[in-house]
């Protein structure tokens, strides 16, 4: 993987990190590349999936959806993991899926309007899933920092 990218690759993914929506030439500038080298690299690093999608940041506050909640989930047979993982995955409330180490399998994180659409999402979704051993949920009171992407270094 390393061997993929360069300094200059990192110097544009920051800046994508901080704005997605620049253009070209304005990337250019920050980074001190021509705008076609910036266009080339960027190009280079979607063809390999080191740039996966560009996406817009949502407040997802100011359209209601006021609930965040991280949901602990142990599974009955290690074995079915993936098969688990995968239907949590498809459900659109759903942000991140882990495995994790330690008392539970899998974390979720998810995004909904109210406490009565956290419980239908447990209810009805959750527990459609043949071999859920058990549930625990964390409600985050408030968010201090979300990000979607780390700073790159060099």
């Amino acid at each position: 993987m390393k061997g993929e990218y360069d300094s200059l690759d990192i110097k544009i993914l920051n800046v994508l990190t901080d704005d997605a929506t620049q253009g070209y030439a304005q990337i250019a500038k920050k980074v001190k590349s021509p705008p076609t080298t910036v266009f080339q690299r960027i190009k280079r690093m979607k063809d390999r999936e080191i740039i996966k999608k560009i996406v817009p940041l949502i407040d997802h506050n100011k359209l209601n959806y006021r609930v965040t909640a991280f949901i602990e989930i142990s599974i009955s047979d290690i074995k079915e993991l993936d098969r688990i993982s995968k239907e949590l995955s498809r459900f659109d409330e759903v942000l991140d899926v882990h495995h994790t180490s330690g008392q539970n399998d899998i974390l979720l994180k998810i995004k909904v309007r109210d406490n009565s659409e956290l419980k239908d999402f447990e209810v009805e979704k959750v527990g459609s899933i043949k071999g859920i051993k058990s549930v625990s949920t964390i409600i985050s009171l408030e968010a201090v920092k979300e990000e979607s992407s780390i700073k790159l270094r060099p």
